[in-house]
């Protein structure tokens, strides 16, 4: 079986579907598996760009949480609420509530991506591999892969640069993966194209900014706002995985889709002069800009998989884009699609 995507969706299906003893192969374009649960190193620090905590709100997802702990992921309470915040530009006066509520937010120690290489761990995980197409073939799926980035689709053949499978599941944002379909000229089922096409996504960019002391944010750390260009900022050292101060800044969607093709430093630039007011004494000593295209699905689809048969072949969609968005919500859907292809392959 091959999945498609190394994020939290594929993972926690992957290792649903060893334990019931399939082999499984997990194909990411990524250089590391975690999708959103992503770490980046700048200038001695470790900042979570991606995911920035999770709650817990089902039992379901509270035995999924329990069960990575047991296996060694350093999850933490953060907190049980975070600031909030009218506009970043309003600066620190414009916090108007400081409290918080019953539910806990968890981090992972050393950032996120310090939980998707526990998830990962003993998996049949190959990074740096790009999908180029998928099709249908007699004896199920073929999957074209690239391992050195989008050049043309090779060949429908056999051999070097293929995967076959008899069951297949698709986590990758959804526009991605109709793309993929279309490129090996398979026909989806009419009712399951329409549920995939009427998904889409806010971007949103992030700013990594290296500071030279504590900004001292408003506790625990952590600053939510209402509305304006930037949704949230955090130092990644007050949640336990930077060991020097340096802040994720999150910018709003209609922000983020405005400036979007804008050159790194044109995406700074503000995003640092809305900052600044917020970091007191402290000195921004380095910054990185990252793009995520696909950050947050509009209209989640119902299900949390989809389940089509195309000839006799399984295919499974699955993501942070059905059932419910973000963490938890990505985790349920890779074991509603576990159960899914369970259904199909026993």
């Amino acid at each position: 079986m091959v999945v498609i995507g190394a994020g939290l969706t594929g993972l926690v299906t992957a290792r649903s579907l060893i334990d019931r003893g399939l082999r499984v192969t997990l194909l990411d374009e990524g250089a590391d598996p975690g999708g959103r649960l992503a770490t980046r190193r700048v200038d001695g620090a470790v900042l979570d760009h991606g995911a920035q905590f999770f709650t817990v709100r089902s039992d379901e997802f509270s035995g999924l949480v329990d069960g990575w702990r047991r296996a060694g992921a350093p999850i933490s309470v953060w907190s049980h609420g975070f600031a909030q915040a009218s506009d970043i530009r309003a600066g620190p006066s414009g916090v108007t509530d400081v409290g918080g509520d019953s539910h806990p937010r968890y981090t992972v120690d050393g950032g996120m991506r310090t939980l998707a290489g526990v998830l990962a761990a003993g998996l049949d995980v190959r990074t740096r591999r790009r999908v180029q197409a998928i099709w249908r073939t007699d004896a199920g799926w073929r999957v074209a892969v690239d391992g050195d980035g989008p050049d043309p689709v090779p060949p429908r053949g056999t051999g070097r640069g293929t995967l076959d499978a008899s069951a297949l599941l698709c986590t990758p944002p959804v526009p991605r993966t109709v793309e993929l379909f279309a490129r090996g000229a398979t026909v989806l089922p009419d009712h399951t194209l329409t549920v995939l096409r009427a998904v889409t996504y806010d971007p949103c960019l992030a700013l990594l900014a290296v500071v030279d002391r504590d900004p001292n944010l408003p506790a625990p750390g952590g600053v939510q706002f209402a509305r304006g260009p930037v949704r949230w900022l955090a130092d990644n050292a007050r949640k336990l995985v930077s060991p020097v101060h340096a802040v994720t800044v999150h910018a709003s969607a209609p922000w983020s889709r405005t400036a979007y093709d804008t050159d790194d430093a044109g995406i700074a630039g503000p995003l640092l002069a809305w900052l600044a007011p917020w970091l007191g004494d402290a000195q921004v000593t380095a910054w990185h800009v990252t793009r995520w295209r696909h950050s947050q699905p509009r209209d989640a689809v119902a299900q949390r998989a989809v389940h089509a048969d195309v000839g006799g072949a399984p295919v499974v969609f699955a993501g942070d884009a059905f059932g419910h968005p973000r963490v938890e919500g990505a985790a349920r859907s890779g074991l509603a699609a576990a159960a899914a292809l369970l259904s199909v392959v026993d």
